[in-house]
């Protein structure tokens, strides 16, 4: 009995892996632009996020992120770190908004960037009034306006 060897897929820039897990992940997926060199865009929705995946062929090139709270992509992010965001969690994913001021402890700040760590922990970076930046989890962090005085 022969076994076929199959084309080896790279998890994190195979179009059917990335497809599979937006998927399980909740994410919703259209197909985006083609354009005349054969690059093809795939978008997944979640909440107020927005993930454009370019791929060429079936490989996924690189990804465009659209913040909560952005009407534009603000960042490219490379297809080895497209998974975290798939995977992020949801809930925490979606609590902030760039931009948006939030209580950590007893300081205050604004909301620089939103990381998610792993599948449970999402990391905000954080510009607080005193000049200082840190990296809270999205659990100890409240936003200002739900604070009360």
């Amino acid at each position: 009995m022969s076994r076929r060897t199959r084309p080896a897929s790279n998890p994190n820039t195979s179009h059917s892996v990335i497809t599979t897990k937006a998927r399980v992940c909740g994410w919703a997926i259209e197909p985006g632009e083609t354009s005349g060199d054969g690059t093809t865009e795939l978008i997944l929705t979640r909440d107020d996020w927005k993930i454009v995946v370019a791929f060429q062929g079936s490989t996924a090139l690189a990804a465009a992120l659209k913040y909560p709270g952005r009407s534009e992509p603000s960042e490219l992010i490379g297809s080895e770190q497209l998974a975290r965001f798939l995977r992020g969690n949801r809930e925490q994913m979606s609590a902030f908004r760039i931009d948006q001021r939030v209580i950590v402890g007893v300081q205050a700040g604004t909301v620089k960037d939103i990381r998610p760590d792993n599948e449970t922990k999402v990391r905000l970076i954080v510009r607080y009034d005193g000049g200082t930046t840190g990296s809270p989890l999205t659990t100890h962090a409240r936003a200002e306006d739900e604070v009360a005085v």
